[in-house]
């Protein structure tokens, strides 16, 4: 077996994304946009973007603040 073979197999397997891209997601708390807009907790946006594997997701609001904003993957939820 070669050394490729082995590190390849023994490679960890990659854990899907909570959320993928243009999924729906509501806020759990409220969040500051890219121009320093408040965005309350409960609004929905869209996974317009997905950071370190899951760790944080860009998020574009158009109700009822216009904006992105970097969102932690604790901080959203399904809507």
């Amino acid at each position: 077996m070669s050394f490729d073979t082995l590190f390849q197999s023994r490679r960890p397997v990659a854990q899907p994304h909570a959320f993928a891209e243009l999924c729906v997601v509501a806020l759990l708390r409220e969040v500051v946009t890219d121009d320093g807009t408040t965005v309350p907790a409960g609004a929905e946006g869209t996974v317009v973007g997905v950071w370190g594997d899951g760790e944080a997701y860009e998020i574009e609001f158009d109700e009822p603040v216009v904006g992105n904003a970097t969102v932690q993957a604790d901080a959203l939820r399904a809507a």
